[in-house]
């Protein structure tokens, strides 16, 4: 889209969008008020006449009246805004009426921009005529603009004039000169297209390429493929800039029979391969039809620099058939680490559990922590869920010991209950390495809040097998939602080891802290749970830190009685105050009474 095409839909919108004004409207009124605006102004006048012409759809004499007091909005002693607006209008609905008036804003510097708007589109030949007219007097800018209107409207009446044009001494002329000829669809603009080309004057070369470039792909549209691919085959010079190389080349493609997979096949497999073209040949690879396509440029992969290789893998990966997929495989174990990483990527998006000992095997290779990060995304990316969990986890017991961890962090990434079995299993491992990584997996997986691992991990702690109840209990310990809370508790109230009471302990207040920002009634009896269960005053301390946050009545209530607990009065004091505050403005009352009960408790200070 253009900017006379985006100005256009901008000033018809309101007419789609506006309700109908009264049939009374007094019109000559509003071409008064309108002809006065100034921005900044009130835009009712305006906003009025557009709905007037909203009105007037499918009402021929109806139109005429409002596009005659358009043509008013022309008139010498309106202000530049208001010619504005009727330009915008009479754009969209103009007729030869307008020509006159806009004829007089031809000829003003200041109006020439807004005159051009109208006429761009104007059906009528005669708008070609007036534009044409006016452009030996004009100077400047307008000069320029009324070049690129007469390219917008690519009339063949114009090729004569804008040909002349093109040998200007003013440069930005010449070269606005010579687009336009590209956009106009005759011969006689065809020819002086390619006679400018031939020139190759270096002021207007890359001008005159790009409006060849235009002049192809007319030809391509109009079924004259063969034209068009002539004129691309001479634009494909490495004297000609890049972005016409470029879309020369993607146009020949296009036009080619066989989809371009001959030509393709050749620019690759040159020495050396030109790199401007590479890109866009590479990028044609996914549409080519064929059978043997993938295998054949297959070969060509070997032959190229690392990035073309990049390139031609994601080809591959997009096409997607047996033959491209096994030269993804291969290229798992390419030797530079970005066309590796290219391919593992590639795999990990394409392929499922058969993949997983070659991605598993990549790991050995891996130069950098980013290409091990690659890989565990490829890995937890394959498609064939649990049979793809199934295989990850026996690679994980085939894998050394310090190619473990990777892996656990891939279970950890796909989650399931499978994955959290083996990850209990390594938790206690004798290699602290690997059990440090399979806690750490368990974590991640805590985090995340994982349904079918919750189950998993409460059945471990229910278990009685010391080597996955510590574990489990860590993982949950670690848990986000509230989904773990009753599993905590129990052990919060009913363990009588110390170090498992202060674990479970440490999870409940985990996740009665992640529901302070909306307290409510249930967040409150998890507190009071808590409070319940406490064995001393550490717990209390823990307890009353984290209830702070949490600004409601009730959790309010549960922690004035502590105020008068002495070991745990300065927390409980806190935790009262900041409450208070936080409910201040909702509950005063309940805000008040409680920081005038703090207030009493307060020890009186001794005199000297």
């Amino acid at each position: 889209m253009n900017i006379f095409q985006s100005v256009f839909l901008v000033a018809a919108a309101p007419l789609l969008l506006s309700a109908p004004v009264a049939a009374a409207a007094d019109l000559d009124a509003l071409v008064t008020q309108a002809s006065k605006y100034e921005s900044g102004a009130s835009v009712e006048p305006l906003r009025d006449i557009e709905r007037l012409l909203c009105d007037s759809i499918g009402v021929p004499e109806k139109r005429s009246e409002i596009e005659a007091a358009l043509i008013r909005l022309l008139a010498p002693g309106t202000t530049f805004e208001a010619k504005r607006f009727a330009c915008q209008h009479l754009a969209v609905h103009g007729s030869e009426a307008t020509l006159p008036a806009l004829s007089t804003l031809l000829k003003q510097e200041e109006t020439v921009g807004i005159a051009c708007l109208a006429l761009s589109v104007q059906r009528s030949s005669q708008a070609g005529d007036l534009l044409r007219a006016a452009l030996p007097a004009a100077t400047g800018a307008a000069r320029l603009q009324l070049v690129n209107t007469l390219g917008h409207r690519a009339e063949p009446a114009s090729v004569k004039l804008l040909a002349g044009l093109a040998h200007d001494a003013d440069d930005v002329i010449a070269r606005a000169a010579v687009r336009a000829l590209g956009a106009i669809d005759a011969p006689e603009a065809r020819d002086a297209v390619a006679a400018l080309l031939r020139a190759a004057n270096p002021a207007v070369l890359p001008a005159a390429a790009e409006a060849s470039l235009d002049v192809a792909r007319t030809l391509a549209t109009s079924g004259s493929a063969a034209a068009a691919a002539a004129l691309c085959e001479a634009l494909l010079k490495p004297t000609f800039p890049a972005h016409i190389r470029r879309g020369a080349l993607g146009l020949l493609l296009r036009c080619d029979p066989d989809d371009g997979l001959q030509r393709i096949h050749a620019l690759l497999g040159a020495a050396p391969v030109d790199p401007v073209l590479a890109a866009v040949a590479t990028a044609r690879i996914p549409d080519i039809r064929g059978a043997d396509v993938s295998k054949a440029f297959g070969a060509v992969l070997p032959k190229l620099e690392r990035e073309q290789q990049v390139l031609m893998i994601e080809a591959l990966a997009v096409r997607a058939d047996a033959d491209a997929l096994a030269v993804l495989r291969a290229q798992v174990g390419a030797a530079e680490p970005c066309v590796r990483c290219a391919a593992i990527s590639a795999v990990g998006r394409l392929e499922d559990e058969s993949s997983v000992p070659l991605l598993a095997a990549a790991f050995s290779r891996a130069t950098s922590p980013e290409e091990v990060k690659g890989i565990q995304f490829a890995l937890a990316g394959l498609q064939g869920g649990s049979k793809t969990d199934q295989a990850i986890i026996d690679a994980l017991r085939q894998a050394a010991g310090k190619d473990k961890g990777p892996l656990m962090a891939v279970l950890a990434r796909r989650g399931g209950d499978a994955a959290v079995h083996v990850l209990l299993e390594y938790a206690s491992d004798a290699d602290k390495d690997v059990s440090h990584a399979a806690n750490q997996a368990l974590t991640r997986i805590a985090d995340g809040g994982d349904s079918a691992a919750l189950a998993v991990l409460q059945k471990a702690l229910s278990g009685g097998n010391p080597a996955l109840c510590e574990p489990a209990l860590r993982t949950l310990s670690a848990w986000r939602t509230v989904a773990a809370w009753d599993t905590l508790l129990g052990v919060y109230q009913k363990s009588e080891r110390q170090e498992q009471h202060a674990l479970a302990l440490r999870g409940l207040v985990r996740i009665a802290g992640e529901g302070n920002a909306h307290p409510d009634a249930g967040l409150a009896e998890r507190y009071r749970q808590l409070l319940a269960g406490a064995r001393d005053v550490e717990d209390r301390k823990l307890i009353l830190r984290v209830l702070s946050g949490a600004g409601h009545p009730v959790t309010l209530a549960l922690a004035l009685p502590l105020l008068e607990v002495p070991e745990v009065r300065p927390e409980a004091a806190e935790a009262v105050l900041k409450m208070a505050n936080a409910i201040k403005d909702t509950q005063p009352e309940i805000s008040r009474n409680a920081l005038r009960r703090l207030e009493a408790g307060r020890p009186t200070p001794q005199r000297p």
